[in-house]
């Protein structure tokens, strides 16, 4: 009888793991052949057991424990009356055990446990919850559950109680506690979308999904729905992988809904009186197929199909507030193959978009291209490299069949050459010529009139030409936040020319007339700021409290004593202190163990900025803090107020026909910190002497969860860029925070305040807002989102009306686990 603690080691086969004990006394049984371990720890593999008793019989490879028994296996640790384990083939039984999963925050609860193998485990008569087992707020009750560890875990016969009370009664029950997924039911959805608007407005949403392990290459989710305000429906997600490089999916949803639609209030552009009655309860539902497969090494088959039954079904149960574009139909076939220097494809498209949010109004856009076939091509090689010089060619183009249902079909031909020269120029400037040629033939007819066959194509010449420079200065300086400032100012000088083209057919009709003729001259100047900041080092020592601390938890005896040899010395930095940890264990330590040692060392507190003197520091490595551009255009074209082009008008009206000289863009952006950061836009008008556009963005951060942000924005009017671009006139402010309370409780806010409101129709300066609220009690969720936006839509007399659109969701989610197949609003 030893009655003074020991460690050891135990093996008697080789086939047998080695265990490592540490007990306070033992006592053998020779006759018996077995070992009793007192207030004793039992380790082996990744298996932990520690009890107030532990019998151990070498010649059964059989431990039993008894009293207060705790297991350890990984991240499940399990608390339990009585243990018997077989430590050869791992199999053993639990009774009265209490589990732990610490991955997914999960409890079990039973009698009795039969570990089967690692990680996996069959519980009788037992609980599952994510909350406290003594008092919880939800769980589930089952005959017989089987629990994989990092998998996917089911129970058969199960009831879901919430406060006591039966709530759901399922015969088989699957739920995620990391990857693998089993067949069964998956945990209900909950989702409430209540919208002031009648024909948005659905009530609560119950789903119960039901998931099919059908193989390890397919699986199918179906989902029963049931909609308060609408009626029954059903999900369906078949996902496959049949073989190595190919994948894809088929969803189907449709929805019964019981009330017709109101065609005086949901027909849009349509007069109600053009609504059948048979109409009134038209079909919902929703189709999507994708297919992606690789061919060969080099080649790549992707296919998919997606159909709307109606405009309005993204927006009501996809909750997708503004569809764009809004599906009617999509179907697409894409072949692509790939060279060493370029790729072709071959492709087929078909889209239908619908005209508009309408549920009872299914027309179509007829005059909706469509590509069927095309094959497009892209190369591109490098012709002559010398140093820092380089002559580059590329090749790029198409062939496409279009058609319309409506107006113009036809076939046509692009190809467009290009070579890129670039090369130093006087040691200090770099220059960059660009020249290429879009050659495209066209032939087009439409079939609704006769004779209509006709015929364009053209020639359009383009180039670009660039000299730009970087000029550079560092300082330094010995105190404060930043080390080191790199200003860098970047000096470009640009010039676009397309040419000016007649674009029209052989009829004179102007198709295809897209490329508008520009000569742009653009000066940019473009300030950066770098920075490296410094990082003042603190001080590290092992202390008696950092080895005390160590011992308490066990580290390893062997490891304690070498650390003896640097107990007190202070380091000045934590690299330091790493370079004499890796020099005292001749650098076996792994960095597992290296992160451990530095969690118990003591660690010196950071200078202020004013006693920095001696301190230890180093840099960071370098970063952008601030960005300060100037970008100025001038039009050639404008100099001649009579210039009249061949071709397309010239793009761009932000100055007079006489006013070369554009407005001039100041951007500037300033990030002193990840979670800080300033923007700041504005056009200055030459010719007016003013601020014409400007606006001003504030964001910041205290973390992750915790950031606001404002906005401003100010644009006199409409105007459109020299390359095309429509800005909108504006006067508004906008605003959004998100704030983290507690770790359970977090609310967010936003909004866009219209500082014009008085030219609408409600005169309303807020315009859309919203509030969300995220609860995470212990152990489930419930999110709220309550959204308000002032909409148009057009009624049947073809006029546009605002309308106020309120809408609330609520979804409930009962342990955190989230599921692929739910359908959730963006309270973004």
């Amino acid at each position: 009888m030893a009655s003074i603690p020991i460690q050891g080691f135990a093996q008697v086969e080789l086939d047998v793991p080695e265990l490592s004990i540490q007990t306070q006394s033992y006592l053998h049984n020779p006759d018996a052949g077995t070992y009793l371990y007192r207030n004793a720890k039992v380790e082996w593999e990744e298996i932990s057991v520690e009890s107030t008793e532990i019998l151990y019989h070498p010649g059964k490879n059989k431990l039993t424990a008894k009293g207060y028994v705790r297991v350890t296996e990984g991240e499940v640790i399990a608390v339990m009356d009585e243990l018997e384990i077989n430590i050869k083939d791992g199999t053993g039984v639990f009774r009265g055990a209490i589990f732990y999963d610490a991955s997914s925050k999960a409890y079990m609860t039973a009698k009795e446990v039969h570990r089967l193998d690692k990680g996996e485990y069959v519980a009788k008569t037992c609980t599952f919850t994510t909350c406290n087992p003594k008092s919880p707020a939800w769980k589930v009750t089952g005959s017989e559950v089987k629990y994989y560890a990092q998998n996917f875990s089911s129970s058969s016969s199960s009831t879901l109680r919430v406060g006591g009370v039966p709530v759901f009664y399922f015969p088989y029950l699957a739920w995620p506690t990391v990857k693998r997924r089993q067949s069964g039911f998956l945990p209900p959805e909950y989702l409430l979308v209540r919208s002031s608007l009648k024909k948005f407005d659905l009530g609560y949403r119950i789903g119960i999904p039901y998931f099919w392990n059908i193989d390890q290459e397919q699986d199918l989710t179906f989902t029963y729905d049931w909609v308060e305000l609408r009626g029954p429906g059903f999900r369906l997600d078949y996902q496959y992988a049949w073989k190595e490089g190919m994948r894809g999916e088929i969803k189907f949803q449709q929805f019964f809904e019981r009330d017709p639609r109101s065609p005086l209030n949901e027909s849009g552009s349509l007069s109600p009186q053009e609504i059948e009655s048979s109409e009134l309860k038209p079909q919902r539902f929703k189709f999507e197929f994708n297919h992606n497969q690789q061919l060969d090494g080099q080649s790549r088959l992707i296919t998919s199909a997606l159909v709307y039954s109606d405009s309005q079904f993204q927006k009501e149960y996809e909750l997708i507030e503004s569809p764009d574009p809004n599906t009617a139909q999509q179907f697409s076939v894409n072949i692509n193959r790939q060279f060493s220097k370029g790729s072709v494809t071959f492709s087929a498209t078909q889209t239908r978009i619908f005209s508009e949010l309408a549920i009872l109004n299914r027309k179509i856009d007829l005059t909706q291209i469509q590509y069927l076939p095309a094959f497009s091509f892209q190369f591109s090689d490098t012709l002559w490299r010398s140093e820092k010089s380089t002559l580059t060619s590329s090749l790029s183009g198409s062939a496409v069949r279009y058609f319309r249902v409506k107006g113009y079909n036809g076939e046509g031909v692009n190809v467009t050459p290009r070579l890129n020269f670039q090369f130093p120029l006087f040691q200090h400037y770099n220059v960059s010529l660009e020249v290429g040629e879009k050659i495209s033939s066209y032939k087009v007819r439409d079939s609704d009139v006769p004779g209509s066959e006709d015929a364009y194509g053209f020639n359009i010449l383009d180039g670009k030409a660039e000299i730009n420079t970087t000029l550079s200065r560092n300082f330094k300086t010995d105190s404060g936040i930043y080390s080191r400032f790199k200003h860098l100012i970047k000096p470009r000088l640009q010039y676009e020319y397309i040419e000016d083209v007649l674009q029209i057919s052989d009829s004179g009709v102007p198709f295809g007339g897209t490329i508008s003729t520009r000569r742009l001259a653009t000066l940019r100047i473009e300030n950066v700021l770098l920075v490296k900041r410094r990082f003042f080092e603190r001080r590290i020592k092992l202390t008696s409290l950092s080895l005390d601390r160590m011992r308490r938890n066990q580290l390893d005896p062997v490891l304690i004593r070498k650390l003896e040899q640097i107990l007190g010395q202070e380091l000045g930095s934590e690299k330091l202190f790493i370079e004499k940890l890796d020099r005292l264990f001749g650098g076996e330590l792994s960095a597992q163990q290296i992160d451990s040692i530095l969690g118990y060392a003591e660690k010196g507190v950071i200078p202020m900025l004013n006693s920095q003197a001696g301190v230890q520091t180093r840099e960071g490595k370098s970063r952008n803090l601030a960005n300060l551009n100037f970008v100025q255009h001038y039009d050639f074209f404008k100099k001649d107020p009579y210039f009249q082009p061949v071709g397309p008008s010239v793009k761009g009206n932000e100055t007079d026909s006489n006013q070369p000289l554009l407005p001039l863009r100041t951007i500037l952006n300033f990030r002193p910190g990840s979670t800080f950061s300033i923007n700041l836009f504005n056009r200055y008008h030459h010719q007016k002497r003013r601020v014409v556009e400007y606006s001003l963005e504030v964001s910041v951060g205290l973390s992750a969860h915790n950031k606001a942000s404002v906005n401003f924005r100010n644009n006199e009017e409409a105007y459109q860029t020299p390359f095309g671009n429509d800005v909108a006139a504006a006067n508004t402010f906008g605003f959004s925070n998100s704030f983290e309370a507690s770790d359970e409780l977090a609310f967010g806010f936003s909004g866009t305040v219209n500082l014009d409101a008085d030219s609408y129709t409600f005169r309303r300066r807020l315009s859309s807002s919203a509030f969300t609220l995220d609860y995470r009690p212990e152990c489930w969720d419930i999110r709220l989102a309550l959204t308000e936006d002032v909409g148009i839509t057009e009624s049947n007399s073809g006029l546009e009306q605002e309308y106020i659109d309120r809408t609330l969701y609520a979804y409930i989610n009962l342990g955190g686990i989230s599921i692929p197949e739910q359908i959730l609003p963006d309270m973004e």
